[in-house]
């Protein structure tokens, strides 16, 4: 069930919001070669504790428990990479993703960087991640026509098209407040499997992911990482927004 969110549970969210997006600056400040993905991930963790949130990636999961406080997935690593002694090197594509909890609310993003000097293709693979999740959120504007989740994702695939990359169909954003992952399920399937009205009070985590390749993904001994099969690099771009009267607010900006 889709709960609409009031003006003040959006503001708590918010809150959680830009805790996430301050430890995701920390980490993203440090990337530069030589840089391990464990030391990324401890950036991050800092910065969620001494705020007094709650890191809520960490132990996440059924039987093999989530082991940090972010995901730290590098170049063919699509999403969920464990964060550990993996050194950054120059041309590496690295995505960092993490969640909190602050006061019972929740908020969750991500971003992907370069590192070092960056081939043409992983350049123009950023580019297309940025513009995909602009062309996203451009598309949730579109209130005075009461758009639906599944011209949200017809807009994500043509704009993926156009800067020539594809958008990977099995990840999904969601909806999120009191915990981290809720309905709706905001997926990029064509067509759509479970299509809902974007509406006022509507909160969802927004994750389009991207590739230069063809899209499949196969899942890591470790439980949780998925990879590209055909080993291309991905990118993914993460925002948690909130559906306004005045539009699209992205609550973990900075």
């Amino acid at each position: 069930m889709i709960l609409p969110r009031s003006d003040a549970e959006i503001a708590g969210i918010a809150c959680a919001g830009e805790i996430v997006a301050a430890a995701l600056q920390a980490a993203v400040g440090l990337v530069e070669p030589g840089v391990t993905t464990g030391t990324l991930d401890k950036a991050v963790a800092d910065v969620i504790s001494a705020s007094e949130a709650e890191a809520i990636f960490l132990a996440e999961g059924g039987r093999t428990p989530f082991p940090a406080a972010s995901c730290v997935s590098v170049n063919h690593q699509a999403l969920h990479g464990i964060p550990g002694d993996l050194a950054l090197a120059s041309g590496d594509l690295v995505t960092i993703d993490t969640g909190c909890r602050l006061n019972g609310w929740c908020a969750d993003a991500a971003i992907s960087t370069g590192v070092g000097e960056l081939s043409s293709e992983n350049q123009r693979l950023l580019a297309g991640g940025r513009r995909v999740l602009e062309g996203v959120l451009e598309a949730m504007e579109g209130l005075a026509e009461r758009i639906h989740w599944s011209e949200v994702v017809d807009r994500a695939h043509a704009e993926a098209s156009h800067m020539g990359v594809r958008l990977i169909e099995g990840p999904a954003g969601h909806g999120i407040g009191r915990v981290l992952h809720e309905d709706p399920v905001a997926g990029w399937s064509r067509p759509v499997t479970a299509d809902f009205e974007v509406v006022p009070g509507l909160v969802l985590a927004v994750e389009p992911v991207v590739t230069s390749g063809d899209g499949r993904l196969s899942l890591s001994k470790d439980g949780w990482t998925l990879s590209t099969v055909d080993g291309h690099p991905t990118v993914h771009f993460e925002r948690t927004v909130a559906v306004t009267e005045a539009g699209v607010t992205v609550l973990t900006r900075w």
